[in-house]
């Protein structure tokens, strides 16, 4: 289920600035997610809607052009994420990882989550999970800039890799080339002296080229904000690391089992009813593992991207 608020300016190359409300439902056993792996447990979008599910098809209506539209989602900065509530029906407390926002939520083992929620608990208190705090201005003058660059495709976008040499050609365009533009002092070279190749490429060693990038993304681009919300996705484990049916002594999971099941070596009972009480542990232990439970999270995403030029019209 997704609801969404767009508002869209009218000046081309500015920003969209748009909300959706997610309705993230994941099912399963215990015993379910614990055979499943590592990828058990998670909600993401299906079937390719993703473009439907955060709004570009609304954006794009009309052009058809679903590549732009995965573009744009591929450089969206999110601004805010809020939790507007959620429902956990399993027995244990559960940590939920959103692949777009930062891990701050801790426990003791040191395991960190976007948010948590406590075993067998609703709750409709709105949370803000994630907000942006980075420079607004240092993210839009990146973003105007630069709008195809992403820490992802530094490396290729724009790149002409030559096999076997020292060296790549590098678009004109590529953030790189100002920031040796703005170093030549240091560098004691000047990148507009070069010769430019079919006026479009410079020719740039392999060394410089992986140097300015790393400078870049770790410098730039981490404190740009922006993330691919192509790859939604939400996952929840057990806290602290703990396997789907790991039990420990006076653990959650465990005190679900009645506590007269628990004595079984009692000296008092006779062997009948020793046995008589392994059977009834061993069926409320299979049901507690075997039963489905479902986990609900109603999440709100503000996120903005600007607008693209693709084959003359802007997107």
């Amino acid at each position: 289920m997704v609801q969404t608020d767009a508002s869209i300016s009218e000046q081309d190359n500015s920003p969209y600035i748009i909300k959706r409300r997610l309705n993230a439902v994941i099912r399963g056993s215990l015993t379910q997610f614990a055979n499943a792996g590592q990828e058990a447990a998670c909600w993401s979008t299906q079937n390719g809607r993703i473009n439907d599910i955060m709004g570009m098809n609304e954006l794009i209506d009309g052009t058809g052009d679903q590549a732009s539209a995965t573009a744009l989602l591929q450089n969206a900065l999110l601004h805010k994420v809020t939790l507007l509530e959620y429902k956990n029906e399993f027995p244990v407390s559960l940590g939920v990882h959103v692949s777009c926002v930062p891990n701050k939520e801790c426990t003791r083992t040191g395991h960190a989550y976007a948010f948590s929620t406590l075993p067998e608990n609703t709750n409709s208190t709105p949370l803000i999970v994630f907000e942006n705090e980075t420079s607004t201005h240092e993210s839009m003058a990146w973003r105007q800039q630069y709008p195809d660059y992403t820490a992802n495709n530094l490396d290729t976008h724009g790149v002409l890799d030559v096999q076997n040499q020292g060296f790549v050609f590098v678009s004109k365009s590529h953030p790189i080339i100002e920031l040796l533009r703005a170093n030549k002092n240091v560098l004691n070279a000047d990148i507009d002296q070069q010769q430019l190749i079919d006026d479009q490429w410079y020719k740039v060693t392999k060394q410089v080229m992986y140097t300015c990038c790393n400078k870049l993304k770790s410098q730039v681009l981490n404190r740009v904000g922006t993330c691919d919300l192509n790859q939604l996705q939400l996952q929840i484990q057990r806290l602290d690391g703990m396997q789907w049916i790991e039990m420990s002594d006076n653990d959650e999971l465990l005190n679900k089992i009645p506590s007269h099941l628990m004595m079984q070596t009692d000296t008092g009972a006779n062997k009948a009813e020793v046995e008589q009480l392994k059977t009834d542990f061993t069926k409320e232990y299979d049901s507690l593992l075997k039963k489905p439970y479902a986990f609900h999270a109603r999440l709100e995403l503000q996120f903005e991207i600007i607008p693209t030029v693709v084959g003359g019209a802007t997107t």
